[in-house]
């Protein structure tokens, strides 16, 4: 079992274009997961965890994007009442600049 430290965020807008919405994360060595990666990683008993700005949060699978009929599945959440970055919703989204890892 391992333990995954998820550091940013990849956005992307919704089917409908009503809102963006998490496509997938980066670990703390810059390294790219999909939603569907992270679920499954999950699933198999390994432990995903936010860590941001003082604030850590466990990722927790969800049927589908918490905004309203969207039917994004899987989803992630974590604290999603919070304005603080134990909400895997407020993480620092990908810069341009930066050199992360994308794995094929």
């Amino acid at each position: 079992m391992a333990t995954y430290i998820v550091t940013r965020v990849q956005k992307e807008f919704s089917a409908d274009g009503t809102h963006r919405h998490i496509e997938g994360v980066f670990t703390d060595d810059d390294v790219h997961f999909s939603r569907r990666e992270v679920v499954d990683s999950i699933w198999a008993g390994n432990v995903w965890m936010t860590q941001a700005d003082g604030y850590e949060a466990v990722i927790e699978p969800v049927p589908y994007c918490p905004q309203g009929i969207c039917l994004a599945t899987p989803y992630l959440q974590t604290n999603l009442a919070s304005p603080e970055k134990d909400n895997l919703e407020n993480l620092d989204e990908l810069s341009v600049l930066s050199r992360a890892v994308r794995r094929p």
